[in-house]
């Protein structure tokens, strides 16, 4: 009797093993829905950053075009605004982008700030942070998070209200840990919490707003990246996470770098609490992923002249 029990609850240990390992292989198709641009196309030159509002509108930075593109939810073109600058509205390398409130919110890579727009692409203003900007998001509820990085003071993501105005700190890493290992990939979530991807570290985490380190995940085995030295300076080789997204339903989304078996198309999904529950692969390499409300993916192909909207089909 006894060794039949030990023996069952063997067998259950080992069918719950293998139930969730299937979970966390399933694989997710992709349905594409819209395709803005082209190799035969002038839409887009080099997309950077995408964002979308609450109407299906897509936003739209173009690096090689200097410009903020709207388009609409069918992928025509609704207008533009910006030229090749320095001066208000202008813009000399376009990176990143997010949509929150009313406002456009545009990274322009050597301003020490964020270029504000309304929806209509009418230029307003820019709030000035202290560092370069490596990224921006919209927070639930309105304003935004940016991650700002500077060598004497790494690791700080900064909260703005829906008007600009300073909302609290969050420091994930200190200045020991090593040059250019603060560099993340973030996503605010809906309950307060925020996650974070690293782009030289094997580390996916979720962070609480007052600072404290929920949980920390490696998906690539707890590999440390390469160094090489550049002018004295020792910095990290190899990429790990290239993007991180929220789906509606809270599922993390993390697009992988080098590390990845195939470099910026591979994107693991976890639940909330860290554990993989899927995967899936994309046709071409991204450098980001982006969810809008109703739960499309964008992503990035042809080298950047060409932006795809997918749907997501579970089994």
């Amino acid at each position: 009797m006894g060794r039949k029990t030990r023996f069952g609850g063997g067998l259950l240990a080992w069918w719950m093993a293998a139930s969730a390992l299937v979970q966390a292989q399933t694989t997710v198709r992709l349905e594409e829905v819209l395709t803005i641009g082209g190799p035969d196309s002038d839409a887009l030159l080099q997309w950077t950053g995408v964002a979308t509002d609450g109407e299906g509108a897509i936003y739209v930075l173009d690096a090689m075009d200097f410009a903020l593109k709207k388009f609409d939810s069918r992928g025509r073109l609704l207008g533009r605004t910006g030229r090749q600058g320095q001066g208000p509205g202008e813009f000399s390398t376009p990176r990143w982008l997010a949509f929150a409130g009313e406002r456009v919110y545009a990274i322009d890579q050597p301003v020490f700030g964020l270029l504000v727009f309304d929806r209509n692409l009418a230029y307003q203003k820019t709030l000035p942070l202290p560092a370069m900007v490596d990224g921006v998001e919209a927070r639930p509820g309105g304003g935004v998070a940016v991650v700002v990085s500077s060598y004497d003071s790494p690791g700080r993501i900064l909260f703005f209200d829906p008007d600009g105005r300073p909302a609290g700190e969050l420091r994930y890493m200190e200045k020991s840990e090593g040059f250019l290992l603060d560099k993340v990939t973030f996503i605010p979530a809906s309950d307060g919490g925020i996650y974070l991807g690293y782009l030289f570290q094997d580390k996916v985490e979720r962070w609480t707003l007052s600072g404290d380190r929920s949980w920390s995940r490696h998906l690539f085995g707890g590999k440390k990246s390469e160094m090489t030295t550049v002018e004295g300076f020792s910095l990290p080789r190899d990429t790990f996470v290239l993007d991180i997204a929220l789906d509606s339903r809270g599922r993390i989304y993390v697009l992988g770098g080098k590390q990845a078996k195939n470099r910026g198309r591979d994107v693991v999904i976890l639940d909330s609490s860290g554990g993989q529950v899927g995967a899936l692969t994309l046709p071409e390499p991204s450098h980001c992923l982006h969810f809008d409300d109703r739960d499309y993916l964008y992503v990035r192909a042809d080298q950047g002249v060409t932006l795809k909207k997918y749907r997501l089909v579970f089994p």
